[in-house]
C-alpha cells in the first residue's frame, strides 16, 4: 500500500506535467525542486513528504487532492496556461485585440448548443 500511494502521485505529477506541455526541468524550476527529483517522484521511487506534495502542486496548479486521487485528470488542463502564453508573447495592442475576439467569441459560444444525437442521426440517413 505504502508504495502504491508514491506511485500514484508520480504518476499523477506526470499526467498534470505532461497535460501542461512541460518538462521535467520545467516543473523542477516552477517547484524549486531538482529535475531529477521530479523524475524520482514521477517514477514513484522518491517518498516525499507533504511540504513537497504541496510544492508541485502549487507549481502544476493542482491541489493536492488532484496529486493523491486516482481520478482522471482534466482534458482540459494546461489550455488556460496555453491561451495565456499565446497572449504574453504578443505586443500590448495585439493583446487588447486578441481580448476583444476572445470576449466575443466567448458571448457567441455561451449561446452554442449541439443538437442533440438523433436529429443528427436522422440528417444523415
Amino acid at each position: 500500500m505504502e508504495k502504491d500511494i508514491y506511485r500514484i502521485v508520480g504518476q499523477r505529477v506526470r499526467m498534470v506535467r505532461l497535460k501542461r506541455g512541460w518538462t521535467q526541468e520545467e516543473l523542477g524550476a516552477r517547484s524549486e525542486l531538482h529535475p531529477s527529483f521530479v523524475g524520482q517522484v514521477e517514477r514513484g521511487t522518491k517518498k516525499i513528504s507533504l511540504v513537497t506534495l504541496a510544492k508541485l502542486a502549487h507549481a502544476l496548479r493542482a491541489t493536492k487532492a488532484e496529486l493523491l486521487d486516482e481520478q482522471p485528470v482534466r482534458d482540459d488542463a494546461g489550455l488556460e496556461e496555453k491561451i495565456a502564453h499565446l497572449v504574453r508573447e504578443q505586443p500590448a495592442d495585439r493583446q487588447r485585440f486578441i481580448y476583444k475576439v476572445a470576449s466575443d467569441l466567448s458571448r457567441l459560444a455561451s449561446g452554442y448548443r449541439r443538437e442533440p444525437e438523433r436529429r443528427q442521426k436522422s440528417r444523415k440517413q
